[in-house]
């Protein structure tokens, strides 16, 4: 998401918005082996060439800068394929908070790691030091106007969670409500910055000089990764994603999306609401005998194909550490539901912030409370989330609604119109191998089948023959990865497959009955008669045309002059070759009766050779330039 005064960093000379020229028009040297490059491209390079991953990055076009196999610390490259796949994941800690941020880039495109260090970038957390509580407190102060004491009747020291961009603590307001406040690290944009221009050096580098280049969209990984981080860095961001993510989900009750405390939100400082709830994984046994968890898991993936395939807004980190189980009995907010119905205020406030706005629509939209309700699923951390375009939202769904009826044709046709495809692109083998996997999946048993894993199959093969799919289609895989452990976390039974097909036959019904609306034909029909009106007069000016014999068709071809100019120098070579040749044929004829004409000739002869020799080699190193 692109937004004006978010981002923490301008764009580099040389971004892809911004290409890097010189005033003479040619490209300029790529600043990628400027001094102060140096370290981090060593560093980065080490991570592809070790830990395991020297096959990997040769196979990719990454020999030519990779270090040599002596030139390696045998202590760095341990054998067994976890712990390598383990210390690349610490390697990343080390080099900092965006190498964080790339590593849970790279944990959603397994067509550029192999899968076992996918597995083990999804589990990368941030390993860091919390911050002094003085500078929390500094932060907070300088950022909402006022002393903290001021502000909350208790502040815990001690943090919730702490990262690499910023630490969560536990509070309380003046009013008694129970929030969580996250406060960023001081100077961490400073230090980003730089490192994304690196990154979108190194990654034109790969485009232009490995295979991984030519295949995946590498500079479209960057840019995935520069929006994760601009959005991260604003917290406004996150409050805003989050009322939305409250206000869309409103029709779905058994789902809690704390509320931001706007009056103390900022750009560097985040305050919700505190869910006190159970971590998925640590559900009880006891709580399973007491509840049934499969309406949520079907209503938490009913909400996700809402917000991918209507809205084109959905949270892009469902993992089960950002979605808790709310049980009976613990104090927790309430969703806009409850808030309708439990609400017993006479006059409610009137909404006049912008989150107080979307808020109060929420509450307008919310479904009735049911009376079955026992459980809730509460989602957090709204900072990393993902928009679709209009087109890519009608590709979503045909692409999942195809995987679901066991459709492979249609499901790699949708594929080829989403993605790029490469010179050498086998199209038919490539359906046949989609087709195959589609129903290889099909056939699982219920429980089996994750929607997920099937996502990011189709990537990997599509990555193999030569298709470059969008960077957006790699997020929503990873994102139906993490729902099917949420699903099968909640219930090892469930199959999202068919959630996904009643999702899908519901929403081509109701589109369907949106084309036959009465206001909808009326405006075809109101257009169809302009167009039955002119065509009388429209068809009378072609006639008159064609009777007067002016009627002409244009057809535009941008190459139709560059071919022209390559077929007349070819024709010049060719005649001035034919010149030359019979200048030489004449001359040796001539030798035994007029030797001095004849050695005239050949010289002639040679002359011109050099010239033609001469103006070709100059000519085409011209135009290679």
């Amino acid at each position: 998401m692109h937004r004006r005064g978010i981002s923490p960093y301008r764009p580099a000379r040389g971004s892809p918005d911004q290409p890097a020229i010189g005033t003479d028009g040619a490209p300029r040297r790529r600043m990628l082996f400027a001094p102060r490059y140096l370290p981090r491209l060593a560093a980065t390079v080490g991570l592809f060439t070790r830990y395991g991953l020297r096959d990997f990055a040769h196979r990719q076009g990454l020999k030519g800068i990779a270090p040599e196999p002596e030139e390696i610390d045998a202590g760095e490259s341990p054998q067994d394929t976890r712990a390598q796949a383990i210390a690349f994941r610490k390697r990343l800690v080390e080099l900092g908070p965006a190498y964080i941020k790339l590593g849970q880039v790279l944990s959603t495109r397994p067509d550029l790691l192999p899968n076992i260090y996918v597995e083990e970038l999804e589990q990368l957390q941030d390993d860091v030091d919390p911050l002094p509580f003085a500078t929390v407190v500094e932060t907070i102060e300088a950022e909402l106007g006022g002393r903290l004491s001021k502000l909350f009747t208790h502040f815990d020291e001690t943090p919730l969670g702490t990262a690499s961009l910023g630490q969560v603590h536990a509070a309380e307001l003046r009013n008694g409500r129970s929030v969580v406040v996250k406060v960023q690290r001081p100077g961490i944009r400073v230090q980003l910055a730089d490192d994304i221009e690196f990154f979108r050096e190194l990654a034109r580098f790969l485009v232009a000089h490995t295979k991984a280049g030519e295949r995946v969209d590498l500079v479209g990984v960057i840019q995935q990764l520069e929006r994760a981080l601009a959005d991260e860095l604003d917290y406004r961001v996150e409050a805003r994603n989050a009322a939305s993510m409250r206000r869309a989900l409103a029709t779905y009750p058994r789902l809690l999306i704390p509320k931001v405390i706007e009056g103390y939100t900022t750009e560097r400082v985040l305050t919700t609401e505190r869910i006190r709830g159970v971590k998925i994984g640590a559900i009880s046994p006891l709580a399973r005998l007491d509840y049934d968890f499969r309406p949520l898991a079907e209503e938490l993936i009913r909400a996700y194909l809402q917000q991918i395939t209507i809205d084109g807004h959905f949270h892009a980190d469902p993992h089960p550490g950002n979605i808790f189980v709310v049980l009976p009995g613990t104090e927790n907010p309430w969703t806009p539901s409850e808030t309708v119905a439990l609400d017993r205020r006479d006059a409610p406030r009137t909404a006049h912030t912008p989150l107080a706005l979307v808020e109060e629509r929420a509450r307008q939209e919310a479904a009735p409370l049911p009376g079955d309700i026992d459980v809730k699923l509460s989602l957090i951390d709204f900072g990393m989330t993902a928009r679709l375009s209009t087109r890519m939202r009608d590709g979503v769904i045909r692409l999942l609604t195809t995987i679901a009826d066991n459709r492979g044709d249609e499901a790699a046709g949708t594929l080829v119109e989403l993605g790029d495809p490469i010179a050498e692109f086998d199209r038919q083998a490539y359906t046949r191998e989609i087709a195959s996997l589609v129903a290889r999946n099909y056939d699982l048993a219920i429980g089996d089948v994750q929607a997920g894993e099937v996502m990011y199959e189709l990537i990997d093969a599509s990555y193999q023959h030569g298709l470059r799919l969008p960077a957006e289609l790699t997020l929503l895989a990873k994102t139906l990865f993490n729902l099917d452990a949420v699903g099968r976390a909640l219930d090892p039974t469930f199959s999202p497959l068919e959630t996904i097909r009643d999702f899908g036959n519901r929403l081509t019904a109701e589109r369907a009955r949106k084309e036959l609306d009465p206001r909808r034909m009326l405006r075809a029909a109101m257009e169809a008669g302009d167009l039955i009106n002119a065509l009388p007069h429209r068809l009378d000016l072609i006639s008159t045309r064609l009777a007067n014999n002016d009627f002409a068709v244009r057809v535009d071809t941008p190459q139709i002059e560059i071919l022209l100019k390559g077929l007349q120098k070819v024709a010049n070579r060719i005649f001035s070759g034919l010149i030359l040749a019979g200048l030489l044929i004449a001359s040796a004829m001539l030798m035994p009766h007029r030797r001095s004409l004849a050695t005239v000739g050949f010289w002639v002869a040679a002359g011109l050779g050099v010239y033609m020799v001469l103006s070709i080699w100059i000519t085409d190193r011209r135009g290679k330039g």
